[in-house]
């Protein structure tokens, strides 16, 4: 009696626990139903663009529906667990992640696990392992953090490995199961065959798996060999069969598996639940439409007992009747196939060749089937109702907790729309290639005739209008550096062939941190020189302070193959972080530039003195010292009385183009030929 008792309160708490999960995902599903009838309503006025556009965002919310049940799903099971409902929702995740990957359950489109009973299976067997653990929160201000951590460590590592050795066995147990069922030797297109193809369908839907699914190659064979026998009926050579994928698409699945349309109409017709109601009207559309996993899961259909019977056997009765009426010839064979997801009534109305004995059979099958499932469904609604006082105390769920949920998934909504609108962005400028080279001018301070440039990059729009580097902002969001640096290493070295260079005149280009910290990094600028016929010692490779702070061990082995081939390295922005003495002794710099900051920062005596300081270090490390930032006499006077080697600034030149930069070394030349005269 005791054992009796503990069953019924169990499947009862599944009950609950399952619809109220159901319910949550209401919006979700509304706003698929809604995608979807805008979409025919359009397709059928012939907007089609419009129409193609809602059956995309239906496809998203369809493919994003098994995650966001598991999400769901585990944030309410969390609360009957000593677990944090983030911590949670984490491990119930990559359960999923893990079942759906090993069983093939990705969808094609968005790699999202797209199976409603993996993600089911994930969030209770989380909840089963979660009951038996008692795991505090990971507070950073706690004094046994540490003992804490280790155990969060722990558990973790455990869960996922038991998840990962329960993937491969699932994934055994499915494969085996599929070859057994597949290689069943009753032909679907036989009577006796086709009863027991369609019990098989209705016991895996039952419990969450689409049989359609599994038996993907017996579906295959039936879709060919009715295409063939359609072809021949067609050339007068055969007679149509009575059974054949017309057969099963139009009359075994209105309103999705278990012809889920009479459940739906007899809820409407008979039932005295609200929540049922409000359940059925909500997966009305979807129903329409052959999509019925909100019955499926909203009432709960799958692993309810009750339901299970009508759910299997009126598939078995619609066969009996669509058969014995085609058999008798009280109706034509079926003539075509129709897609899946028509609506029922118009989709018997097509499959037997536009005649309306098709939707009339439909119809007898749909007032059967509501009778069929009424019995079972009251008894379902009176023992289970969903105002049951149970319901309340399993759903009262905290709402501060549920509100930080939503705020995090705003946060992470809002980053993932960044970055797509940035990726966007770039492939857009990547694509018209408006990226241009602007270059410059270092001078010396004592020969103002030795020169040599920094290569800046620049972003041209259509129009003309030339805009400043923000966008590299964007290539950082995105971890796209390399490419960037890459891209401009080949514009400079094109230029660079254009121009008459040697190792004093130079041309300088910055590297980012991502890339001077790549694996074979310095081979690919050593390949790039030959291939545009550069010599090395032209080149200058700048890097920040950043990189050498980062202290990768690829670093100092990436500069010294640089300088052994030739290229001369500079640190770019000196000053403006941490870099320290040692550093200059430590990697091979020829040359440093010292940060504007640095300079507005000369305004004071102290300013002054620690100017002079930096500069001399530069002769010590035996680097040439470069003042960045010169725009006025009075600044170029004070880094020349500093013992700088070079200056850059507004005051010798803006960054120009390659055209002005050409003319610059044009000119230079005319001045020392005129001077050797």
């Amino acid at each position: 009696m005791f054992k009796r008792k503990n069953s019924q309160s169990s499947s009862r708490s599944y009950i609950y626990d399952l619809s109220a999960i159901a319910l949550l995902l209401l919006p979700l599903t509304l706003s698929n139903a809604t995608a979807v009838l805008l979409g025919h309503l359009f397709n059928f006025f012939e907007f089609k663009e419009l129409s193609s556009l809602l059956f995309h965002l239906s496809n998203l919310l369809i493919n994003i529906y098994p995650l966001s049940f598991c999400v769901i799903a585990g944030y309410y099971l969390s609360h009957k667990t000593t677990f944090s409902s983030a911590t949670f929702i984490i491990y119930a995740l990559a359960l999923f992640y893990l079942l759906s990957i090993e069983n093939g359950s990705l969808s094609t489109p968005f790699y999202f696990p797209n199976n409603p009973l993996l993600a089911l299976l994930s969030a209770l067997i989380t909840f089963m392992y979660c009951t038996r653990f008692n795991l505090q929160q990971l507070e950073p201000q706690a004094l046994d953090f540490s003992s804490r951590l280790f155990k969060h460590v722990f558990h973790f590592f455990t869960f996922i490995s038991a998840a990962f050795l329960l993937s491969k066995l699932m994934m055994k147990v499915i494969n085996y199961m599929t070859a057994l069922i597949g290689n069943m030797s009753a032909d679907p297109l036989t009577f006796t065959g086709g009863l027991i193809y369609q019990t098989i369908l209705g016991l895996l839907g039952a419990i969450g798996i689409n049989g359609h699914n599994m038996l993907f190659a017996v579906k295959q064979t039936i879709y060919s060999e009715t295409q063939q026998n359609m072809a021949d009926w067609a050339a007068g050579e055969a007679t149509l069969n009575i059974i054949n994928q017309g057969f099963y698409d139009a009359f075994m699945s209105m309103g999705g598996s278990g012809n889920s349309i009479s459940l739906l109409l007899c809820i409407l017709l008979f039932s005295k639940e609200k929540n049922h109601i409000m359940l059925a009207l909500a997966a009305f559309p979807l129903v329409m439409f052959n999509i019925n996993e909100v019955l499926l899961f909203g009432l709960p259909i799958i692993f309810n007992p009750l339901l299970i019977v009508p759910f299997v056997a009126l598939p078995l009765i619609s066969f009996l009747i669509t058969y014995l009426a085609i058999f008798s010839g009280a109706i034509s064979p079926v003539v075509n196939i129709v897609n899946w997801m028509t609506p029922p009534l118009f989709s018997g109305y097509v499959a037997m060749g536009e005649s309306i004995e098709g939707s009339i059979l439909q119809l007898v099958i749909i007032i059967v089937g509501i009778f069929v499932y009424r019995p079972f469904y009251l008894a379902f609604a009176g023992k289970y109702a969903l105002n049951h006082p149970a319901v309340l105390s399993n759903t009262n769920i905290e709402q501060s907790i549920f509100k930080s949920l939503l705020d995090n998934v705003r946060s992470s909504a809002a980053t993932s729309l960044k970055h797509s609108s940035t990726q966007q962005r770039l492939s857009r400028m990547l694509h018209e290639d408006g990226f241009v080279m602007h270059y410059q001018l270092l001078q010396s301070v004592v020969e103002k005739d030795v020169i040599s440039f920094e290569a800046l990059l620049r972003y041209q729009d259509r129009e003309g209008n030339l805009c400043p580097p923000t966008f590299i902002s964007d290539f950082q969001l995105l971890n796209m550096m390399p490419t960037l640096d890459k891209l401009v290493i080949d514009k400079v070295l094109t230029d660079m062939q254009k121009m008459d260079l040697n190792e004093d005149r130079r041309v300088a280009i910055n590297i980012s941190v991502a890339s001077i910290e790549e694996h074979g990094f310095a081979e690919h600028v050593i390949d790039r020189l030959k291939f545009f016929s550069i010599p090395p010692h032209w080149l200058e490779i700048e890097i920040t302070e950043e990189a050498i702070l980062s202290d990768n061990h690829n670093l100092l082995s990436t500069l010294e193959i640089l300088k052994s081939h030739g290229i001369k390295i500079a640190m770019d922005d000196f000053g403006t972080g941490y870099a320290s003495f040692p550093h200059l002794l430590k990697y091979p710099f020829d040359k440093i530039k010292l940060d504007r900051s640095l300079l507005l920062d000369a305004s004071t005596t102290k300013g002054k003195q620690l100017y002079q300081l930096i500069a001399q270090m530069g002769d010590v490390a035996n680097c040439e010292v470069v003042a960045e930032g010169v725009e006025t006499e009075d600044e170029f006077k004070f880094v020349a009385e500093c013992g700088v080697d070079k200056v850059q600034g507004f005051l010798i030149a803006r960054p120009q183009p390659l055209s002005e930069a050409l003319k610059l070394i044009k000119r230079n030349d005319q001045i020392d030929t005129n001077r050797n005269k």
